[in-house]
């Protein structure tokens, strides 16, 4: 009998799928049967992905580690492991001076003092002004402005002084003006500068700004002796050449050693040797040694005399910062002199001045205006000059002849006598003015213009109110009052003196006050410096802020030396981390959308691939690692190092025909997968397959979609039903 098997029981095939069909089998002598089951499957439409999972972690990311720009004593924290920190934040206190979380571009690096320039001045500015710190104009030169406003921030955080000084005194008096008011009895005031009070002492606390009680304070206070400040200045400021200038250092307090002084030479002068024909001053060395016990020390330079025409030059003499943590001494704000060489060279080109022979005349009296030229000329010497102020010609004085002013040849000077009219009139005093007016005959001197007071009578008398005690960084008035108003607008004159210092430790006044014109009274306000105030790089910690400490490196009472780390900040949200091989990676894109399995979360979260390394990561046995972050709708509960399954849809096939993977049959000549005939019979077909997700293929071509394929069979009887459905 011929072999063969025939399907069985094939009617209702399709409601066993899941299950499997009895097949029998026969023996070609029937003398023996079997049976055979067959698994089979339809054909189905399904919806296939292409999914890659990987494993992920959350974790909060590491920004910054926050460095020490000085050596100091880590003298209190404030912070601790894990804490979120806000600008305006303190994190830990060096040496007793708060070290307080800012908002900035990058971090401080050197100590500010008036007269500092550069980014980083702009940059302190920037954060006073946004801290409700007034600044008129943020720019990058640290001024007196500057420094009041510093000074308020670290009055509100609890700073001390840097060098402590006694209460010193301000003194205002009136000085005279003849020509517009007299003085009456009460002529001064008197101030007393306080120092500004350290953290804890009476008073402090009382400042401009709403006080900013400190977090924390240092465990322990130890008195630094007060380094010596110096300053400068020097006379004169213009000179000629072959005259000499005097440069005078004062320390206070006086050093207690020998002390090397650093000074930075500039200007568009020269310096040299007399012998030098190209050189205009004498060389100035880069320091000098200050005594011990010695307050001052002068340098004298003299201005050489050169054959060589030319403009006037600038020599500027500088106090030079201190470089390091530890400097020797602290440059005050008087720390630049700039001295201007006139112009010179030419010996033929007079230089004319006037001066008169008395400052004040009465009302019919005369004076003798003489012009004078640093020439001798064997040519007359024509002026030209013009009249001013308030006298009227005619009425107040004899009229002028100004064509003929001339200075003879062979005189280097000549006269005008101006004749003053008297009248009956009660006025306020007038002022005669002469001025050299400029020719290409001549140059004009110092001075070339001249005043006179008319005096008249029945002046205003002035007396002055005001005097108390003034703190360090804050400011008072006093005020002059006159006994009736003034007719005119009125120069008021007074003078300042006192053991306190005009510039370092207040700003300094022009010793000059307007009355206008039917007023009797004028304020002068005197704004007072705290001149102990300087900002040092550990004040300010620049990061972004919000930011989660993640570990504090020091611990109090340790001392921490510049570059050292003392704590490292993380983000203060949690981030999905993603680590894949090559391979994985080179199916991966920023953007791709992904599926987030969270151990802490029921929920699946949706989102996004955010970033992705380019560089490999390079593990000791030579394996390659890339990391990535994932962005996720919704906030991630979870602690550090959660574990997280993350599923990256590679690509989808939507509504294709797909069959078991299990039916596909893998050969050297193609896929096939074997069919159920309808005369229950089983063939094979060759297909095409596309993507595969899980136990699903996409079958691209050689199916239809009705038919029923077999996803497994006992192999003995596959080999005769092979023979079966090929005949």
């Amino acid at each position: 009998m011929k072999k063969s098997h025939i399907i069985a029981g094939l009617v209702g095939v399709t409601a066993m799928v899941g299950g499997g069909l009895l097949i029998g089998r026969m023996t070609s002598d029937d003398t023996a049967s079997a049976e055979l089951l067959i698994v089979p499957r339809p054909v189905e439409r399904r919806s296939l992905d292409d999914v890659v999972t990987i494993n992920g972690e959350v974790r909060r990311q590491e920004i910054q580690e926050i460095n020490l720009p000085v050596d100091g004593k880590v003298s209190s924290l404030t912070v601790e492991d894990g804490d979120t920190v806000n600008a305006g934040d303190d994190l830990f206190a060096l040496d007793g001076r708060s070290s307080v979380a800012v908002a900035g571009d990058f971090a401080f690096f050197r100590q500010l003092d008036v007269g500092s320039e550069g980014p980083d001045v702009q940059q302190l500015e920037t954060i006073l002004a946004a801290s409700g710190y007034p600044i008129s104009s943020v720019d990058s030169l640290f001024t007196e402005e500057t420094r009041r406003a510093l000074a308020d921030w670290q009055r509100d955080r609890g700073y001390g002084g840097a060098t402590p000084e006694n209460t010193e005194t301000i003194t205002v008096g009136l000085s005279p003006n003849q020509a517009g008011y007299s003085i009456g009895k009460s002529n001064t005031a008197a101030f007393t500068l306080e120092p500004a009070p350290s953290p804890g002492s009476a008073g402090f606390g009382a400042s401009r700004h709403a006080a900013v009680p400190p977090t924390s304070s240092p465990s322990s206070t130890t008195t630094t002796p007060a380094k010596p400040v110096i300053q400068m200045s020097a006379t004169p400021l213009e000179v000629d050449e072959g005259t000499n200038v005097v440069f005078t250092f004062t320390a206070s307090p006086a050093p207690t050693s020998d002390l090397t002084v650093d000074l930075t030479i500039g200007g568009d002068a020269t310096g040299g040797q007399r012998k030098d024909s190209n050189t205009d001053y004498r060389t100035i060395d880069n320091s000098f040694v200050m005594p011990a016990g010695s307050s001052t020390y002068t340098i004298t330079v003299p201005i050489y005399v050169d054959e060589v025409k030319e403009d006037s030059e600038d020599l500027t003499v500088s106090l030079t910062d201190q470089f390091g943590n530890d400097p020797n001494y602290v440059v005050g704000p008087a720390n630049q002199a700039r001295i201007r060489i006139r112009a010179n060279g030419d010996d033929l080109v007079p230089i004319i001045t006037v001066e008169a022979s008395s400052a004040r005349v009465s009302e019919g009296g005369s004076a003798t205006f003489t012009f004078r030229s640093t020439v001798e000329s064997n040519e007359d010497l024509d002026l030209k000059v013009a009249l001013g102020g308030s006298a009227v010609s005619g009425a107040d004085f004899v009229k002028v002849d100004l064509d003929q002013i001339t200075i003879p040849a062979g005189s280097k000077q000549t006269t005008l006598n101006v004749q003053f009219r008297s009248d009956d009139l009660v006025e306020a005093d007038e002022r005669f003015l002469l001025k050299v007016v400029d020719t290409a005959d001549y140059a004009l001197g110092s001075p070339a213009q001249v005043g006179v007071v008319i005096e008249s009578s029945d002046l205003p008398e002035l007396t002055l109110q005001g005097g108390s005690a003034i703190r360090e960084g804050d400011s008072a008035s006093f005020t002059i009052v006159a006994d009736a108003p003034v007719t005119a607008d009125t120069s008021i004159n007074y003078q300042l003196g006192g053991t306190a210092q005009p510039g370092s430790d207040y700003d300094t006044l022009s010793g000059t006050a307007l009355m206008p014109a039917g007023t009797s009274r004028v304020t002068i306000s005197i704004v007072t410096i705290d001149d102990d105030v300087i900002f040092l790089p550990s004040d300010m910690v620049v990061a972004e802020w919000p930011a989660r400490v993640g570990k504090v490196l020091v611990d109090e009472g340790e001392f921490v030396l510049q570059g050292a780390p003392v704590l490292t900040l993380n983000e203060p949200d949690f981030t999905i981390t993603l680590s894949v091989t090559a391979e994985e990676r080179s199916d991966l894109e920023v953007g791709q959308t992904v599926s987030v399995s969270l151990d802490a979360v029921d929920a699946d979260l949706n989102g996004t691939i955010a970033t992705l390394d380019e560089n490999a990561t390079v593990a000791d046995d030579g394996s390659e690692t890339y990391e990535g972050t994932v962005e996720v709708d919704g906030d991630v509960a979870a602690v550090d190092g959660a574990r997280a399954t993350i599923d990256v849809t590679l690509s989808e096939r939507p509504n294709v025909l797909a069959v078991p993977v299990a039916a596909v049959l893998r050969s050297a000549g193609g896929d096939e997968v074997r069919v159920i005939n309808d005369a229950g019979t089983i063939s094979r077909v060759k297909v095409t397959i596309g993507l595969v997700d899980g136990e699903w293929v996409e079958i691209v071509a050689g199916l239809k979609g009705d038919e029923l394929v077999v996803v497994d069979v006992d192999p003995k009887a596959d080999t005769q039903t092979k023979a079966v459905a090929g005949g």
